[in-house]
């Protein structure tokens, strides 16, 4: 799902979290898809980070920890 040009070289965490974030946009529920605000907000924050190849060390999750919380068209959180 990355880029062949960057050769490897990107946080894997970073790329689950995206990958988790778009997942939740094209949720088959349309009620159950994120509202744009908390995309925007997940994806500027996941694009703050800054990149470290020495942090990436053998604990890499197959899962993202954390996802923007997903809510209701309505403005209800849900679990």
């Amino acid at each position: 799902m990355a880029d062949p040009m960057l050769q490897g070289q990107y946080p894997s965490r970073g790329l689950y979290q995206a990958l988790a974030v778009a997942a939740m946009c094209v949720h088959e529920q349309p009620n159950m898809r994120p509202v744009i605000a908390d995309v925007v907000t997940a994806l500027t924050y996941l694009a703050s980070q800054k990149y470290d190849p020495n942090a990436e060390t053998g604990q890499r999750s197959r899962y993202p920890s954390a996802s923007p919380p997903r809510t209701r068209r309505g403005g209800k959180n849900q679990s």
